[in-house]
């Protein structure tokens, strides 16, 4: 296998990226739209010029700004940015900022082309917070013992009150496989399909004995590792994107609007 990028250098790329909406990158400057009308890369071009630093290039499309090509390429089954500029002499592995607002363009890449399947998630065993009838659907993988899981349930309420057409599918998981208590509580949760034991298990409360025997928890942790999630909370919104985190109840609807 070739190296894709020397550790620490990798290491350090994605651990910058921040969970935010997704923008496509041809949506900034109308310039870089008419850039391709006198430069043109394949991903066989790209792929030749990278064959030392990749294994696999997946797309190539015109980068954030004029002179920059975005190289999208896949590794460990994510798909990841990065930069070439026009001269294809030199990449960049790095984030753009927008000042303007500072949002991060390419964080916003990544969730955009990371984007899963919904209707491929079984959630018919998910405790829902919000309206029966709500039509934007946002599911949460969380354990009921991470601290930011904790913050962000009562964030999820806030937001479920503030806006009846959106509710939340909560799916609980022990983020450390062993676990044994923290599988017990959301296997509790999730046999009785009480949003009441959901907000008892945040807070921290001891919950009975699972009432069940169910392979759901242990289903929701091979979700977890087929969609490469790495951390707790993790959100899936209605259009695929997956986010990961606390965030405030505004900032959450704000993306789901």
């Amino acid at each position: 296998m070739k190296p894709f990028l020397s550790a620490c250098a990798l290491a350090a790329f994605l651990a910058l990226f921040l969970s935010a909406p997704a923008t496509a990158f041809q949506k900034e400057p109308a310039t870089a739209k008419d850039c391709s009308e006198c430069h043109k890369l394949t991903k066989e071009e790209a792929g030749k010029v990278l064959g030392k630093v990749v294994d696999n290039v997946v797309g190539v499309v015109q980068g954030p700004f004029p002179g920059v090509w975005e190289v999208d390429v896949a590794r460990d089954g994510r798909i990841y940015p990065l930069y070439l500029d026009y001269s294809l002499k030199y990449l960049i592995n790095g984030q753009f900022i927008r000042l303007s607002d500072m949002a991060n363009l390419t964080g916003q890449r990544h969730t955009d082309l990371n984007r899963v399947d919904v209707a491929s998630i079984p959630v018919q065993d998910a405790i829902r917070i919000g309206n029966p009838s709500a039509k934007k659907k946002v599911i949460v993988l969380t354990d009921p013992t991470c601290p930011y899981c904790v913050k962000l349930h009562g964030e999820i309420k806030k937001a479920a009150a503030k806006d009846a057409d959106v509710a939340f599918l909560v799916m609980p998981y022990p983020r450390n496989r062993n676990d044994k208590a923290t599988y017990g509580k959301c296997l509790a949760v999730v046999c009785s399909k009480s949003e009441k034991l959901l907000d008892d298990a945040y807070a921290g409360r001891e919950l009975p004995a699972p009432s069940c025997k169910s392979s759901v928890v242990d289903e929701t942790m091979k979700l977890a590792d087929r969609l490469k999630i790495q951390g707790t909370p993790t959100m899936i919104l209605p259009d695929g994107r997956m986010i990961s985190g606390f965030m405030e109840a505004g900032a959450l609807l704000a993306l789901i609007r």
